[in-house]
């Protein structure tokens, strides 16, 4: 994390070089390959890219945000949100222009549904071929999506894609798109296996079931109406959801996780008479897990998604410039 992954791409070891060759396109073999790359494509950062004029914007710029992102929070299968919030109205319309007039329209199943491609020159991530861009906005806030997804929804890469996406409703998770980066995540610790805004399969059967509607449902709805309906005792829900740190947050839903999960003389507790099921259960310990990561920062996520400030991503580049290789 935070630009440590340069240690995999800078190392002369054998096993390292052959990870990476498996892993990555063949522009980005080197820390030379990254860095000019992202030099050329970001305007040095992405504080930068994101206040540029409209003349210093194309599909690539959109790639090397993800690249950004990447190497701050390396992912599997994972959703990025940048913040732009910090941006003016007059900045934030140029991004937005040039996401429209640089990427494709397409339909997606996340949030919104509406998204563009940029999967023109998209060659980062091997077994990836399209990055998915959106303008979101969660609780009044604007965010720029991106993720990359295994195939596109061109002529070729449209039956794949139903596909996964057919495997994700049923599983919770899509197919792998590549199988050296899955076995890589599970293995070490510098790639996240997946952190993603989508629900996971039982966590979108608890939003349902809690009466709760719609993509971007939050986690600070979510639990004040957990904690509710089972009538797991909390000093004050209306708080915990509004002023409450994520780390707390999410402290608080694994102790829910933990007592739920305990078998007294009477049975287990704070089920809901069944309604809350060990796959809940699970998806819940995950969530828990993210928050609690976040630390004290206040976000509103969906869920496991990678929320980042661009200041944040830029000192992970500064760190990923400076490193040897």
């Amino acid at each position: 994390m935070h630009g440590a992954i340069a240690e995999l791409i800078g190392s002369t070891q054998r096993d390292d070089r052959i990870a990476v060759w498996e892993l990555f396109g063949s522009r980005f073999q080197t820390m030379r390959d990254w860095r000019s790359y992202l030099r050329v494509r970001l305007a040095d950062n992405v504080s930068a890219q994101l206040t540029a004029p409209e003349s210093r914007w194309n599909v690539s710029s959109f790639h090397a945000l993800f690249i950004a992102c990447w190497i701050h929070h390396p992912v599997e299968k994972g959703t990025y949100m940048v913040n732009l919030g910090g941006l003016s109205v007059s900045q934030r319309g140029v991004v937005k222009n040039a996401y429209k007039k640089h990427l494709s329209g397409r339909r997606s199943s996340h949030l919104s549904s509406s998204g563009r491609s940029a999967s023109k020159g998209w060659d980062f991530l091997n077994g990836y071929d399209e990055l998915l861009v959106q303008f979101e906005e969660t609780t009044g806030r604007p965010y720029l999506f991106l993720k990359a997804e295994g195939h596109n929804t061109g002529l070729k890469g449209i039956i794949p894609h139903i596909k996964s996406w057919r495997h994700k409703k049923k599983h919770g998770v899509g197919l792998i798109a590549s199988p050296a980066l899955n076995e890589f995540a599970v293995r070490d610790s510098r790639v996240e296996s997946r952190a993603a805004e989508n629900y996971g399969k039982h966590y979108k059967k608890l939003v349902k079931g809690l009466k709760l509607r719609g993509k971007k449902v939050t986690v600070r709805e979510v639990v004040p109406a957990l904690f509710k309906l089972t009538g797991f005792p909390h000093p004050n829900l209306k708080m915990l959801a509004m002023t409450s740190s994520n780390q707390e947050l999410g402290r608080a839903l694994l102790d829910y996780c933990r007592a739920a999960s305990t078998v007294g003389s009477g049975g287990v507790r704070f089920r809901a008479d069944g309604k809350i099921t060990g796959g809940m259960i699970s998806d819940l310990k995950e969530l828990a897990g993210t928050l609690q990561q976040d630390g004290n920062k206040i976000l509103r996520r969906v869920f496991c998604e990678v929320r980042v400030n661009p200041d944040e991503v830029d000192r992970s580049l500064q760190t990923f410039y400076v490193s040897p290789g």
